[in-house]
């Protein structure tokens, strides 16, 4: 192994000078040199800057390190300076010219290499002014960035196994006084610290705006790791000097805020925010319903249903948590039982994966899907949304592409919602079709004629309520489920239901007590209500389409009859009602036989390494849409 006076030497860099203030805590001194003495560079100078402390104890522990740290320096003040006026005296008096200075903390505690890799990054580019590595406890240059709180030993579990996942360095809007490695030509050219700050607080944050002002920048150095247990200083006086030095930093440099919050808004490496899902753990999923909104729909229905399954299967071996907000109330019978989580800002969680079984509609939610986890999986049920022009716009076209290229899964509910997609976008993005199931099985009591014509569908045109109804004549008693009636006064023969407020028992008693059913609908990923009249042995019929014949496919039911156009509703009512209805056929695909192979996926989606090149494309998007517009 080449040790670092050689790799300096091959590489031509200046001497380490290291300053360590020091006021007391003597036990964590010791930890931090007895580090120092195994993972410092042996020409590296290494000072202890005794301030004060009313004790021999920080003497004593020098002492004590010195055999195998001979390296080491001891100097005492017989005045307490502080740690800025320390810092700038063990600059001025002890330095070697033409050293670089890496100031350290007493409670920190350094690991192997990492000071020639911070000296490596810091002679990058002659821009890079001032390093500071990852830390278990660095405000911006912690690791993990987001997620839950880590143990020290945790957080640098979690940097050795991303370390090599990340960008050897990045810039960033300062420093921490932890551990800051500073050029030595930087030292020449504008000095260190400015001691208006004393004793401490924000001085590091005005040096590096100050060099910033003429160009120069901090850098953090991703793989080199320095461990800091932070101790309360200055007792009392510290929340006083942290609000008084931060107005004066302020005063100075009013980018300082904005430019830190620039960084957490849009610089993060997404591994960073992630990095503790690398660690060992039971997975955690989110099955996404933040979409719903309180009310019953065929989209509701299909989420409710995989749920029910996906979350049976899931649960052996996985923390499952369902996400939901504005709809939790009125679905609160569907969702007992299950960890529910709302995402509110005092309490956010990282998930390995969230699903979400609907497509996404905005890019906020794809947004709140890309900061809870680093998998993203979503199903597409259809894309009437940007097929019909009156529905469409030009974001939402973009969206539906983008999300399809970015997820890691996509899932589609028929042959036909994939061909659509790909048909629409030239495209062929890679989608798991799974096609929806029924329970609705009629039990020997439930098998009956019938009293009237139901019409299933909703207001939008490709529906096909009203032209359906149109078609009837007003020959048969109907029963309309979904939409809204017309203004004018409606026939006698006509019942109008709203669909937003019955559940799926009652769906199920009016598909029991129907004759038959008429689905109108032009366009469909799917259809859900087909299979399940047809599971309660009632006729249906539908209009001949690429989806339509796929279901057939699925059902083999006699009792589904297609027609080319609602031109010949009528007649096709009519030869229905002159045969016997078919037997109810078995159930052609349940519920659970759906959630089985959705879990299945969901697995081997989880079985795979994060897809890291996929997650930065989802942010850095995600990101430039931000910035260009913050709403």
């Amino acid at each position: 192994m080449i040790s670092g006076e050689e790799t300096r030497g091959m590489a031509k860099l200046p001497p380490i000078s290291i300053l360590i203030p020091a006021h007391g805590a003597a036990d964590k001194l010791l930890v931090c040199l007895k580090s120092l003495g195994e993972h410092a560079p042996a020409d590296c100078l290494v000072y202890v800057l005794d301030d004060a402390t009313p004790d021999g104890s920080v003497r004593k522990t020098c002492d004590e390190v010195q055999p195998y740290c001979p390296q080491l320096r001891y100097h005492r003040s017989e005045v307490n300076r502080g740690f800025v006026a320390t810092c700038n005296w063990g600059f001025q008096h002890l330095c070697a010219p033409g050293s670089d200075l890496l100031l350290l903390n007493s409670d920190t505690e350094v690991t192997s290499g990492f000071l020639e890799e911070m000296q490596a990054v810091l002679y990058l580019h002659e821009r890079h002014a001032v390093v500071t590595p990852r830390s278990n406890n660095a405000t911006i240059f912690t690791l993990p960035a987001a997620g839950e709180t880590l143990t020290a030993t945790q957080s640098f579990e979690a940097w050795q196994r991303v370390r090599l996942l990340l960008p050897r360095y990045q810039l960033m809007p300062t420093c921490v006084g932890f551990c800051m490695l500073v050029r030595h030509d930087i030292l020449e050219r504008f000095g260190l610290f400015d001691e208006t700050y004393s004793p401490g607080y924000n001085e590091e944050n005005d040096f590096v705006c100050r060099i910033n002002r003429y160009g120069y920048s901090a850098v953090a150095a991703n793989r080199a790791y320095v461990f800091h247990y932070e101790r309360s200083s200055f007792g009392p006086r510290r929340n006083e000097l942290e609000a008084n030095h931060r107005k004066l930093l302020l005063s100075r440099y009013p980018e300082y805020e904005r430019t830190v919050a620039e960084y957490v808004r849009f610089n993060v490496d997404p591994v960073e925010s992630f990095a503790s899902l690398y660690l060992p753990h039971r997975p955690r999923i989110l099955f996404d319903l933040f979409h719903l909104p309180a009310l019953h729909s065929g989209t509701s229905e299909f989420a409710l249903n995989l749920l029910r399954e996906v979350a049976r299967l899931l649960e052996e071996d996985c923390d499952f948590h369902v996400g939901i907000h504005q709809a939790r109330d009125f679905f609160a019978h569907e969702l007992a039982g299950y960890r529910i989580y709302d995402d509110q800002p005092n309490f956010q969680m990282t998930f390995d994966l969230v699903f979400k079984p609907c497509q996404i509609f905005t890019w906020g939610e794809f947004r709140r899907m890309n900061r809870m986890g680093p998998r993203l999986a979503y199903v597409l049920l259809d894309i009437i949304a940007v097929r019909c022009n009156y529905l469409s716009s030009g974001g939402r076209r973009i969206l539906f592409q983008k999300t399809a290229e970015l997820s890691d899964c996509v899932f589609a509910i028929s042959e036909f919602s994939r061909s659509d997609f790909a048909a629409y976008y030239d495209a062929e993005i890679p989608m798991n079709v799974i096609h929806l199931g029924t329970n609705f099985g009629a039990t020997p009591g439930e098998i009956r004629k019938g009293e009237y014509i139901l019409i299933m569908g909703n207001d939008y045109v490709h529906k096909g309520v009203k032209d359906a109804l149109a078609q009837l004549n007003g020959k048969w008693p109907v029963v309309v489920m979904g939409g809204k009636p017309p203004a004018e006064e409606q026939a006698d023969n006509v019942r109008w239901l709203g669909s937003g407020d019955l559940g799926r028992q009652h769906i199920r008693e009016l598909l029991v007590n129907a004759r038959m059913m008429v689905y109108p609908s032009h366009y469909e990923g799917f259809g859900l209500p087909v299979v399940d009249a047809l599971a309660l042995g009632k006729p249906v019929v539908v209009l001949d389409s690429q989806v339509s014949r796929e279901v057939a496919g699925i059902t083999a039911s006699a009792n589904l009859h297609r027609i080319a156009s609602l031109a010949q509703l009528q007649e096709s009512i009519e030869q229905v009602f002159e045969h016997e209805t078919q037997a109810p056929d078995a159930l052609p695909r349940t519920w659970r036989a759906v959630g089985e192979e959705y879990a299945a996926a969901l697995h081997e989606l989880l079985s795979r390494d994060i897809d890291v090149a996929r997650l930065r494309a989802r942010c850095d998007l995600l990101r430039t849409l931000e910035s260009v517009s913050p709403s």
